[in-house]
């Protein structure tokens, strides 16, 4: 297995280019540097199988300037070994070490480095202690954002009654706890959260109570995608958190029986607190008073009435419900068909052919339909506007061609003879 300094010679390579020439008025100027190239400031060690540190020389030489360090899925057991690479990267800021198996927990506090400018700290799959959490986060006091992802943390364990007043995110998916209680603990251990990510745990409901402003009194962003919340008492006390203007909230056992437009809709009028939904645009003014209107009528006939709908009742008022109103083609119509002084009543199909509608008048009005003139008289509908008599003189053509509609009328006259 390489150490990291090997790891780091084989990514990136050991020496540079072979020495540059550059000719100034015909001088020959010889520029050499020896070793190789300074690393980038964020160093990339992912899947490089790395076991060990390596000589801290090395290392120290080698990641010079280092601010960013990916060590996820290496094959890192050891924290001893963990804190020989970063005991020489004192300006680090963002450390990933997710996917590693540590054997054992952090034993020997004089192994633990200090890492004061250390600002994200990236923990998913490692299935750390809670101990070695804190011991980790003791000694980087400036940590803002933490990933705790799939660690299979049921509970949260706070000892001594912990607070670290920097972090301000964390990002705790997939993790089996379903208890709200325990997202509290974190609430508690992390006073100043602003951001939280539970997508993925099996969280089936909110807790009521009053703790919201004590123990999330910040917080703008709260995902709960994939949970297992099932009924829209848990979705009204999300107003609870003070500051919360961003919620995600999807493919959760709740919305199972609504349509899209009205999960998006129930949601919204129920969070008025709430700004965005979902990711994508702000809520608009517009979308919002639509949404709280789609709530009055969705309820409004309902014999168990949510406390909202009163809310916005005595915002809006009673509403009448809308007019379901039919787009679909009108395909059959009412018409008159007259012939001297015969009147005949029909429902006819738009899509007969004017041949077709002659030949079903041939018993009626006695005439073959090679011997009929056939006039369509457009009787104006809603707008009353009369229009003169048309003759259909295309026997392939459908009525609907003509634009007819129910109330107008058909004339029938015989062809006369050419003289």
């Amino acid at each position: 297995m390489p150490s990291l300094p090997e790891a780091v010679d084989m990514k990136y390579g050991d020496e540079c280019p072979d020495a540059q020439v550059t000719e100034v008025a015909c001088v020959a100027l010889t520029l050499k540097r020896n070793g190789r190239q300074r690393l980038p400031s964020v160093l990339i060690l992912s899947e490089c199988d790395i076991e060990k540190a390596g000589d801290e020389e090395e290392v120290e030489r080698k990641c010079e300037g280092v601010r960013e360090l990916d060590l996820s899925r290496n094959k890192l057991k050891e924290w001893k070994e963990v804190f020989k690479i970063l005991r020489h990267l004192p300006g680090l800021g963002f450390l990933n070490l997710s996917y590693n198996c540590f054997e054992s927990p952090i034993t020997d506090p004089s192994d633990v480095v200090s890492l004061t400018n250390l600002t994200r700290l990236v923990l998913n799959g490692t299935l750390l202690p809670w101990k070695d959490v804190h011991i980790l986060l003791e000694n980087a006091p400036r940590v803002e954002e933490l990933h705790l992802c799939k660690n299979e943390y049921s509970k949260v364990e706070r000892p001594k009654a912990k607070r670290y007043s920097s972090v301000s995110r964390i990002h705790f998916n997939n993790n089996p706890s379903s208890d709200w209680t325990e997202i509290e603990t974190l609430g508690q251990m992390f006073p100043y959260l602003e951001v939280l990510i539970l997508a993925e745990c099996p969280l089936s409901q909110l807790k009521e109570g009053d703790r919201y402003h004590e123990y999330f009194p910040r917080l703008k962003y709260l995902s709960l995608n994939s949970t297992k919340i099932c009924s829209w008492d848990s979705v009204d006390l999300v107003n609870l958190f003070p500051k919360l203007s961003e919620l995600r909230l999807q493919q959760c056992p709740l919305y199972e029986s609504y349509k899209d437009e009205e999960r998006r809709q129930l949601t919204i009028a129920r969070l008025w607190r709430v700004q965005r939904l979902n990711g994508g645009a702000m809520i608009s003014p517009e979308e919002r008073e639509n949404a709280e209107r789609a709530f009055i009528r969705y309820y409004m006939n309902s014999d168990m009435r949510p406390k909202r709908y009163d809310e916005l009742v005595r915002q809006h008022g009673e509403l009448q419900p809308l007019v379901e109103v039919s787009l679909r083609p009108q395909t059959e119509v009412q018409v008159t068909i007259r012939c001297g002084e015969i009147a005949l009543e029909r429902i006819i199909s738009v899509y007969t052919r004017v041949v077709d509608l002659k030949k079903e008048l041939e018993p009626q009005v006695g005439l073959p339909a090679s011997k009929m003139r056939l006039f369509y008289l457009d009787k104006g509908g809603e707008t009353c506007v009369s229009y003169a008599p048309e003759e259909l003189k295309i026997n392939t053509k459908q009525l609907y061609t003509i634009n007819v509609h129910s109330g107008d009328e058909f004339i029938v006259e015989p062809k006369v003879p050419k003289v």
